[in-house]
Parts: C-alpha cells; sequence; structure tokens
C-alpha cells in the first residue's frame, strides 16, 4: 500500500507545486500580459507617431517639391513666353528693317533717277547757256561790225549826199547856164 500511496501522495505534491506555481505565475501573467500588451501598444503608438511624422515630412517635402516645381514651371512659361515675344518683336523689327531698306532703296533709285535727270538738265541749260554765250559774242561782233558798217554807210551815204549836192549844183550850174544863155 505504499506504493499506492505515492501514486496517490505524488500527484497531489505536483498538483499542489503546480497551482503554488500557476497562481504565482497567472497573478503575474496578467500584470505581465498587460505589460506586454502597453509595451506593444506603446511600440505601435511610436512606430504610427514614427509614421505620421515620416508622412507628415513627406507630404511636406512634396508640398515643398510641388511649390518648388510649380515656380520653376512658371518661370519657365514665362521665359518661354519672353523668347517667344523675343521672337516675335525680332521678326517684327526685321520686317520693319526690311521695309525701310526696300524704301529707302525704291528712294535711292529714284533720287538716281532724279539726278541723272536734274545733270540731264544741267548739260541742256550749260549748253543753251554755251550756245547763249556764243550768240551774245556773235551779237557783239555783230554790233560791233553793224555799228563799223553804220559809220561806212554814214560815210557813204554823206558822200551821196554831197554827191548828190554836187549833181544838184551842176544841174542848179547847168540850168542857170542854160537861163543864162
Amino acid at each position: 500500500m505504499k506504493k499506492k500511496r505515492i501514486y496517490v501522495w505524488a500527484p497531489i505534491i505536483f498538483l499542489i507545486c503546480f497551482i503554488a506555481y500557476y497562481y504565482s505565475f497567472s497573478k503575474n501573467y496578467a500584470a505581465r500580459q498587460a505589460e506586454v500588451a502597453a509595451r506593444v501598444q506603446a511600440q505601435k503608438d511610436l512606430k504610427a507617431q514614427e509614421d505620421a511624422k515620416k508622412t507628415q515630412a513627406a507630404i511636406d517635402q512634396a508640398v515643398a517639391e510641388a511649390a518648388k516645381n510649380k515656380a520653376a514651371h512658371l518661370a519657365r512659361v514665362e521665359q518661354e513666353q519672353k523668347q517667344r515675344d523675343d521672337m516675335d518683336n525680332a521678326k517684327l523689327d526685321r520686317d520693319k528693317a526690311e521695309q525701310e531698306s526696300q524704301k529707302l532703296e525704291r528712294q535711292v533709285e529714284k533720287l538716281t533717277k532724279d539726278v541723272a535727270s536734274e545733270k540731264d538738265d544741267i548739260a541742256r541749260v550749260q549748253d543753251q547757256e554755251k550756245r547763249s554765250d556764243q550768240d551774245f559774242a556773235f551779237l557783239k561782233q555783230y554790233i560791233v561790225a553793224a555799228q563799223a558798217n553804220q559809220g561806212r554807210l554814214a560815210d557813204v551815204i554823206a558822200k551821196i549826199e554831197a554827191a548828190d549836192a554836187a549833181v544838184a549844183r551842176n544841174a542848179a550850174i547847168a540850168e542857170a547856164a542854160k537861163k543864162n544863155q
């Protein structure tokens, strides 16, 4: 029977030890589980906070990057518009310069024709002046010759008058001689 007691008492002792151990374990188990749960929750909260900070930092960085990209885009658009405006202004200036050049070329051609026409007019006037000078010189010579002829004609007229007077005197003398005779 001794052996039978061992079969009863050994499991009871083991049961008592187990209950004592289980009681101390279960008493601390809830606290440990709460502590583990609190630690896990704290880690989750810490990770959530870190994730929230990282997310907020990423959002801030994305907003800053978007603002930077928007500013760069606006600057690029403004620069492209300025380049387009500069090109348009350059084209307008080029067209205006070309029109001005063509206008000046037409004026040069017109003035060249006018100069040629005026040169022809000047040559014609100089030719007329030369002819007028020649005519004037001829008229001077003619006047000198006419004055000389006038003097000679006056001498001839005087001689004719003297001759007519002599003829009239001779006729009067002859008639007086005829009357006297």
